[in-house]
């Protein structure tokens, strides 16, 4: 992301004026409805019945009663960029604070104090250095309005407010290029940059309703980025991704994965949590996510007029962060001294339970601590940390132990009961009867006789006050680790065999979907990759196997998303789609195992092993004789065919590739031509890299055919 550094999940309609959204099985007949005036992906399904009240639902009107309205309070939204001239942010009632305004001074407002844009050096677009893109930019405008839009504006019938309706508006426009399915999107550096700025400028609250899959959060920019903010005390809120259906658990995003981002799920108006609300744990590092839950479900607020708007309802975790920076701004103004992590805290330890439509509660790794509460969260009692707790993986009858520490918020010092609620699972958590408040809190897990994910919370009584740790863990017993491993020493081509391996491994994790089940044998290869390593992966070139790449020996430490057969990158027409390619970005240094499942029948097949892979193909006119000729080569990953394209004289023409070359049609004469060429690496690139597209050549030439 999320848009999401991409918004992956769904499609909207423009019909008559009004934005409407729809699934995708349902894009091809509703575009054909009279009045329709675009279909594009950019947010997910919703009907058009009463919006959600979203702050009377997590009680801002509580603190709006005690006049607490967000004033003075500074929230940065890093997105791709507010219509600072929208209603919802009408300036009239507000003045500049002192060294306001900042960025492109010619755009800000009383209202919207800040504007920036971050631009890559490269793709150039037109509109990328401008803080509001005209014919892109929606979805930063309507997660400002749910953050801070003005007090008691008239919306379709409905009297909205933001949740911190005085609070004033940084506009960090960090998602600027165009994709083919995913709107404004940006990179790392990007999104970084637009993190530093904000706090650099004053900013009290950061949004970042964006996001992509996990890397080894060690060496990935952003949550670095999001660490350092918290350090200097602005609070990153960061929404958990809209991942669930296609990947289920396992499916949190980066940055939403930052130890101290206060990491949001979604629900509906009823308490429910969405059907696409990402779940924990975080599928590389296994930390215990979400943090809170908020409304993200048929949300009203503003939208560009030439989006639909100036008014229109939107679903997603998008739309569920900017509650929680609304919230986090209320109670900042209110409690000054709190720190970063006191102040997650206040909202982690008392939501309220969130639930599934069976009527039963929602696991920790869907809700976080639940339900945002503010009247409750404004007067905490306890901190606690850290607020949840991730066991990790344990062997069965593993035992680990985690220490909470425990501080008084307010009127919370003394004894308390604790207790454990077990949700799934048959593991053991235990912890003391009693505890003391200031204190530590010891808690145990123990690794249950069967494999599988616990989840519940710790719940910390006295009298009618409750508080809850979410906690999480996992029980494997890795059959991945039995099997033999057949060494990967250096880059290029292999071959193996399915005939005779081992059939033990059926289903990889995290995620836990997002792929098939593979009931064949499976040949495992093992490499080790150094500290620092930019990327590695397979590709099958020939025979019937699908490829993951897993942490040393289990199938349950899938290295997240890149591991799966998939292209991930979100800048092609081919996102989402099955690819027979496998990799990590940005890895930790360590084992690995390229696995490789029989589909079908077992036999041989071979593949291509890359380490390092920085540079595109080399590309190169070779011949131009009764056509043309390009020579292709990549020493890294190889060319992939299928990323080729390429138009003559401005139209589009047929590119085959075969043994380092690309072929292509064309009259005799002077010609115009344009070719775009991938290696196999691009599949597995996403936000996460510095330069968009790192591992894609352009060969632009004028040549003549003879």
């Amino acid at each position: 992301m999320l848009p999401s550094a991409r918004v992956r999940w769904h499609y909207r309609l423009v019909a008559n004026g009004l934005a409407v959204v729809l699934p995708r099985n349902e894009v091809a007949a509703l575009a054909k409805v009279p009045g329709v005036a675009e279909v594009w992906p950019n947010v997910r399904y919703h009907s058009l019945a009463t919006p959600i009240p979203g702050p009377t639902q997590i009680g801002a009107d509580k603190l709006w009663a005690g006049g607490s309205l967000g004033d003075g309070m500074k929230i940065g939204i890093i997105d791709d960029g507010v219509d600072a001239a929208h209603p919802y942010f009408d300036p009239s009632a507000f003045q500049y604070p002192p060294g306001f305004p900042k960025g492109q001074t010619k755009y800000t407002t009383p209202k919207v104090i800040v504007q920036r844009a971050f631009a890559p050096p490269s793709p150039s677009w037109k509109y990328a250095s401008l803080p509001f893109d005209p014919t892109e930019s929606f979805h930063a405008t309507h997660v400002a309005g749910i953050a801070a839009g003005d007090r008691g504006i008239v919306a379709r019938g409905s009297v909205l407010s933001g949740v911190a309706p005085d609070a004033y508006i940084g506009n960090y426009k960090a998602l600027t290029i165009p994709t083919p399915g995913f709107g404004l999107d940006g990179n790392s550096a990007e999104i970084v940059a637009a993190i530093e700025a904000a706090v650099a400028d004053g900013m009290d609250v950061i949004n970042l309703s964006l996001g992509e899959p996990e890397v080894e959060p060690s060496r990935d920019l952003v949550v670095k980025a999001i660490q350092g903010a918290a350090a200097a005390g602005v609070v990153p809120v960061i929404a958990a991704g809209n991942d669930f259906g296609d990947f289920g658990h396992g499916s949190v995003s980066s940055p939403a994965n930052a130890p101290d981002a206060i990491t949001v799920a979604a629900v509906s108006a009823r308490g429910i949590v969405a059907d696409f609300s990402s779940a924990g744990p975080t599928p590389v590092s296994l930390q215990m996510k979400p943090d809170v839950s908020a409304p993200g479900v048929d949300v009203l607020s503003s939208l560009p007029a030439s989006q639909g708007g100036p008014w229109g309802t939107l679903s997603g975790t998008s739309m569920a962060t900017p509650h929680v920076a609304g919230a986090a701004a209320l109670l900042r103004e209110r409690h000054p001294t709190w720190t970063v992590a006191q102040l997650k805290s206040a909202l982690v330890q008392t939501g309220d339970a969130v639930h599934l439509e069976s009527g039963a509660e929602a696991a920790a790794t869907r809700e976080g601590g639940g339900l945002v509460d503010l009247p409750r969260a404004d007067n905490p009692l306890l901190f606690a940390s850290p607020t949840g707790l991730s066991f990790g993986a344990l062997a069965p009858g593993a035992v680990v132990s985690r220490t909470v520490t425990l501080t008084d918020a307010g009127g919370g010092a003394g004894t308390w009961t604790a207790a454990v609620v077990l949700q799934s699972g048959i593991g053991a958590v235990t912890v003391p009867p009693t505890i003391a408040v200031p204190g530590t809190l010891d808690i145990t897990a123990t690794g249950a006789t069967a494999t599988g994910e616990e989840t519940g919370f710790v719940v910390l009584t006295r009298g009618t006050d409750v508080r809850r740790i979410p906690f999480w863990f996992l029980t494997t017993a890795p059959k991945l680790a039995g099997e033999p491993k057949l060494p990967l020493t250096k880059p290029g081509i292999h071959s193996g065999t399915t005939v005779g391996a081992p059939a033990l491994v059926t289903r990889y994790r995290y995620p836990t979907g997002g792929d098939d089940a593979y009931p064949g044998p499976e040949r495992a290869f093992r490499f080790r990759l150094p500290a620092g390593a930019a990327n590695a992966g397979v590709v099958v070139l020939s025979g019937r196997v699908a490829p993951h790449i897993t942490f040393d020996g289990s199938e349950d430490r899938l290295a997240g998303y890149t591991a799966l057969p998939l292209d991930l990158n979100p800048y092609r027409k081919s996102y989402g789609t099955r690819r027979r390619i496998a990799g990590v970005v940005l890895p930790a240094g360590g084992i690995y195992d390229a696995v490789f499942d029989a589909v079908g029948r077992p036999g041989p097949f071979t593949f291509r092993y890359w380490v390092n892979d920085v540079t595109p193909p080399r590309l190169r006119v070779r011949s131009t004789r009764g056509g043309i000729v390009v020579a292709a080569g990549d020493a890294g990953s190889g060319v992939d065919p299928l990323s080729i394209t390429a138009t003559l004289d401005g139209k589009a023409v047929v590119a085959r590739y075969a043994d380092g070359r690309i072929t292509i049609r064309a009259a005799k004469g002077r010609h115009r031509l344009v070719l775009l060429v991938a290696d196999h690496q691009e599949t597995k690139n996403m936000e996460d890299v510095a330069r968009i597209l790192p591992n894609t050549s352009t060969l632009k030439t004028t040549l003549r055919v003879r």
